[in-house]
């Protein structure tokens, strides 16, 4: 086999994927290597291609090998995470820290653990902290883990970074013993670098110079770095695998003597030094790991292959901590690499030019990145290859600046300078392509399953191996080729479906508010409520990543309840990214038309009681309240915004034979009207209740729940000061047999059901 270590590294990374997946026992992993030698024992008379056991039984061996690491990884105890809940001291080094949230974010390295440790404190300079030995503390929890289908997963991306625990802490002091000597040697020079450019440029300048060089992001403006990362070219603003490949060019382009041991030894020195200053992110980590391999060729008159580096690279890495599998930045790199290294090959039979390598890195990211990050952006294409060159010539001039910084003052100014004019060019040449966002577009994520099958058949296509199984004609080996590629593609989806896929509704988790979201057989989607908060953009970073994840580019209506901020405030701001067709609230906001279209642009629907809307083929949406009023009532409900709670749209969801009674922030007063309105008649009976105003004790009185005798009741809550829920409205639905089911500890709330309505089963995100 001409590459074995690829063969080896693909075993590998399935044995991770597929013990991440299944959760199983150390012992099946052991079992599964047993079999493997007794294959390749028994085997050898049985099997004729001797060559096609060996890698039979080496892969087997190998995948083995992986389950069981990975298992080990994630059972292993850690001292931190046995204390959860537990008010405890800990002392630990800092290895890392930036300024976020009115705090700082630190990385601690304790004995036997790494811990995320929030504080809100002041602190004179936060940069001297890193590599110092600290004393802190608090009550650590588990991180959040994933809360709406599809969206991210903050617990995992810990995980992948070593971090089992995060901690708010109420002090931090000194403390004494041994400290991290590199740590602090590279925040200081950090530091220093940053006082000395801020006295030169502009903040915005400084910080681009900053995510440029160092990859630290902390003090980039969020709306330059959205522009860059819709625009294809975010990959500059954090050190990557191509700025190691930079570094190493110029180093390499510098010298102009022989290349010799004394050369290969101080771009080592000098790749491992700009490493450490870049936190070793794991693209970093990659490039520099195949850099080192490419020298060691050199040294050792061997030839170098990209492919197969970059296998061992793969392999080293996931010994070193398995989870780093399911790193976004490390699937990006090693996907970009093979990119290169299979796509790159393929195309340049056909075409040579500038944009060669683009079109190879477009062709295999594209797909993948629509899937994480929900946008095309046309403009890639053309704008990475300007936006590359004058990033090869800006970090070497920034690296360049970092050296002199202690030297010369003035050599630094006129860097400076040209720092700024570059970083102001690399920003005009991105607005260009950008175009005020006409060239990028959000799209919904493509399935797991094609996802799969796209990369599969691809790389089968265009590798080496397929091209001349193909130019020899193996039909038959191509086929069962395709056809392994389309079985693993199902095995993945399947491994992927957390479950929600067929819920005709889902209680979103949007943290202290409402938001129902509903599918109906047609395809169409509807939004009950988008939460809200005055100082967290739910619509934008809940609800738009959600709806994008879960195949939904636009919601045909959203009907808020009413337009307290909890329940409206989502909706608006996803108005606002064009995501909402039209919105429907009480009739009484009709003298707010102005004002709501102006900050929305969206079309409205005016409902009042009495009102039933069709939604789908069997979906009907009843209003049961507010009725019909005057103009002077509509003007006081407006004028006292307090009202606005019994003003709340109460609306019954009739999909199929299954009732969803939707009831806004009501209290027992509203109840009792509603009662009083529909007495002697089932109109309130539903099988599922969402719960007035996230469970309040002001709400849901005993003959409430009598008369809708619901089967189950959703609160939708979240973190909150209000005592929500109350614990004696659960205890009434205790009592009265209706299972509760809550947003705070269950994450989202999927309902599915059965063929023509038959049955209901619950899909909760976190058990």
């Amino acid at each position: 086999m001409r590459r074995p270590m690829i063969l080896i590294a693909t075993a590998f990374g399935g044995g991770i994927t597929a013990a991440f997946f299944s959760h199983g026992e150390k012992i099946l992993w052991l079992g599964i290597l047993t079999e493997a030698a007794m294959l390749l024992i028994l085997g050898r008379k049985a099997v004729k291609d001797r060559n096609v056991l060996v890698k039979a039984c080496v892969f087997l061996c190998v995948f083995s090998v992986a389950g069981w690491w990975t298992q080990y990884w994630l059972d292993r105890p850690d001292p931190i995470e046995q204390q959860v809940g537990k008010q405890i001291q800990i002392e630990g080094v800092v290895t890392d820290i930036a300024q976020k949230d009115r705090g700082y974010a630190m990385t601690v390295k304790t004995r036997g653990s790494r811990v995320l440790v929030r504080y809100y404190g002041k602190l004179e300079d936060y940069r001297q902290l890193a590599g110092c030995r600290v004393m802190f503390g608090g009550i650590p929890e588990l991180p959040q883990a994933r809360r709406n289908p599809g969206c991210f997963d903050y617990r995992l991306y810990l995980q992948t970074c070593g971090i089992r625990t995060v901690m708010t802490a109420s002090f931090l002091e000194p403390a004494g013993g041994k400290q991290a000597a590199y740590i602090k040697f590279t925040a200081r020079i950090k530091g220093r670098f940053e006082r000395k450019l801020e006295a030169c440029v502009k903040p915005e300048i400084k910080a681009m110079a900053m995510a440029m060089i160092f990859g630290d992001r902390s003090a980039l403006p969020e709306d330059m770095y959205e522009d860059f990362q819709k625009n294809g070219t975010a990959h500059i603003l954090a050190v990557s695998g191509l700025h190691i490949g930079i570094v190493y060019g110029f180093l390499a382009f510098l010298w102009r003597g022989k290349k010799g041991m004394l050369f290969y030894l101080g771009i080592l020195f000098f790749l491992l030094a700009y490493a450490a200053l870049a936190d070793f992110s794991p693209s970093v980590v990659r490039a520099g790991l195949m850099i080192t391999i490419h020298l060691g060729a050199k040294i050792l008159h061997r030839r170098y292959d990209l492919l197969s580096a970059a296998a061992f690279t793969f392999l080293l890495m996931l010994c070193a901590n398995p989870l780093q599998l399911f790193h976004i930045g490390f699937q990006l790199s090693f996907l970009a690499i093979a990119s290169l290294g299979v796509i790159l090959p393929f195309i340049g039979r056909w075409y040579q030019g500038i944009f060669l390598s683009s079109l190879a890195i477009q062709a295999g990211m594209l797909p993948y990145t629509a899937y994480v990050f929900n946008y095309v952006s046309l403009g890639a294409f053309f704008v990475n290859v300007p936006v590359i060159f004058l990033a090869g010539v800006l970090l070497p001039v920034g690296i360049g600046m970092l050296i002199v910084s202690c030297v010369s003052d003035t050599i630094f100014g006129m860097g400076a300078v040209f720092l700024e004019q570059g970083c102001r060019m690399l920003i005009w040449i991105n607005s260009l392509f950008y175009a005020g966002g006409k060239t990028s577009f959000d799209v919904t994520s493509p399935p797991v399953f094609l996802l799969s099958l796209y990369y599969g058949l691809l790389f089968l296509g265009v590798c080496e191996k397929g091209r001349i199984l193909f130019i020899r004609k193996k039909a038959k080996t191509l086929a069962a080729g395709a056809l392994t590629v389309v079985l693993l593609s199902g095995i993945m989806a399947a491994a992927a479906d957390d479950g929600f896929s067929g819920a005709e509704m889902v209680f979103v988790d949007v943290g202290q508010g409402d938001c129902v979201h509903v599918r109906t057989a047609e395809g169409r989607n509807y939004l009950f409520d988008g939460g809200g908060s005055i100082s967290y953009d739910v619509g934008k970073k809940i609800l738009k990543p959600y709806l994008l994840k879960n195949g939904v580019r636009k919601v045909d209506a959203a009907f808020a309840t009413h337009l307290h901020e909890d329940h409206y405030g989502g909706i608006r701001s996803l108005a606002k990214e064009g995501m909402i067709e039209k919105i429907g609230v009480y009739e009484g906001n009709r003298i707010k038309e102005g004002e709501l279209v102006k900050e929305t642009g969206t079309e409205f629907l005016y409902l009042h009681g009495g009102q039933s809307v069709k939604l789908g083929e069997g979906v009907f949406l009843d209003i049961l309240a507010p009725q019909r009023a005057s103009e002077e009532e509509y003007e006081k409900i407006a004028a006292e915004e307090e009202d606005e709670n019994a003003a709340s749209l109460i609306m019954k969801l009739r999909y199929g034979p299954v009732s969803l009674l939707i009831t806004g922030d009501i209290d027992q007063q509203g109840e009792r009207a509603l009662m009083e309105d529909y007495a002697g008649r089932d109109t309130l009976r539903s099988e599922i209740l969402k719960v007035a105003h996230h469970g309040s004790k002001y709400s849901s009185t005993e003959d409430f729940l009598e008369a809708v005798s619901p089967k189950m009741a959703v609160i939708q809550v979240g973190k909150n000061n209000f005592g929500h829920p109350s614990q004696a409205v659960i205890e009434k639905c205790r009592e009265k047999d209706i299972m509760v089911y809550r947003n705070d500890t269950s994450g989202a709330i999927g309902i599915c059901m059965g063929k023509g309505g038959r049955g209901i089963s619950v899909q909760k995100m976190m058990e």
